[in-house]
């Protein structure tokens, strides 16, 4: 038993209960993430909405869960580069620590992705 696979796992439970508490949310309120698309430009932002409530949904369950980690980061990585790009940096009252923060769950998710799911994962033939 290596100590060195509990770190993924951590990271792995940390980030996808992150990632299915915000879609769970938003799909109690599809409104929310329609308005703020809508403000943002977004084309048809119901549709946007809705990929991006079940991305969290989907993507988050299958990190949490550790299956196809290696895969399954990617859209959440990219969900997190357009918030970055479309709400933290243009944001009126720009906030470093908000910036940061996003930088480093992508950090995290990439991390998952390089070195697998850790302990206790569905999918733990990742490679």
């Amino acid at each position: 038993m290596k100590n060195s696979e509990y770190g993924p796992l951590l990271l792995r439970l940390t980030i996808g209960i992150m990632f299915l508490y915000q879609g769970i949310g938003k799909l109690m309120n599809p409104s929310g993430p329609t308005g703020m698309l809508t403000n943002l430009g977004f084309p048809i932002p119901q549709v946007f909405a809705w990929i991006l409530l079940l991305s969290e949904i989907i993507f988050g369950l299958a990190v949490l869960v550790g299956y196809k980690v290696k895969y399954s980061v990617w859209p959440l990585v990219l969900i997190f580069l357009v918030v970055i790009g479309m709400v933290v940096l243009p944001a009126e009252q720009f906030n470093v620590v908000t910036l940061f923060f996003h930088i480093i769950v992508i950090a995290g998710l990439i991390s998952l992705s390089l070195t697998g799911p850790g302990k206790l994962a569905i999918g733990r033939n990742f490679k």
